[in-house]
């Protein structure tokens, strides 16, 4: 049996970019996340049931792509709620302050990964568990944290490389 997450995310542009909040916001709907808040600047998003960490490794992508200035974004896991409206899901508030909080802290293309998502992301063995790097970072708000920086994918080497 595969590990379940409720992942909890958020991209923050450095200044009003619509267009990228717009281009991340449908991609993670494809994944199936549900987008809980939008504007030019900033979007929180959440996967339940998430069977892996593709939510993730797309916010890397698009933090690592050539876009200028580039996105930066949290991740952290969720508690699903049945308490929302008509009993609808919901995400507890601490995951979501904890992505938010992160994607603040973070640099323009970079993705941080909060302790707990980290933790269990490496207990199963899913990408990207092995570019993990732990941090202690300041919030804005000025409170110490630790979380993990993903570190973007290396270009193989040629000797990584299958031979031809």
């Amino acid at each position: 049996m595969h590990a379940r997450f409720h992942i909890v995310g958020c991209a923050v542009a450095a200044q009003p970019d619509q267009e990228a909040i717009d281009e991340f916001v449908e991609w993670a709907r494809r994944f199936g996340a549900l987008v809980l808040s939008q504007d030019d600047v900033k979007a929180a998003f959440v996967q339940y049931d998430a069977a892996g960490a593709q939510l993730i490794l797309h916010g890397c992508r698009t933090a690592a792509s050539r876009r200028q200035p580039p996105l930066r974004f949290g991740f952290a896991s969720g508690v699903k709620e049945a308490n929302g409206p008509g009993g609808a899901p919901r995400v507890g508030s601490r995951g979501l302050q904890q992505a938010c909080d992160l994607a603040a802290a973070a640099r323009p293309g970079q993705v941080l990964v909060s302790s707990q998502l980290g933790s269990l992301l490496q207990l199963a063995g899913l990408e990207p568990c092995e570019r993990l790097l732990s941090r202690r970072l300041v919030l804005p708000d000025g409170r110490p944290a630790s979380a993990f920086l993903v570190e973007p994918p290396r270009a193989r080497s040629s000797a990584d490389r299958p031979p031809a």
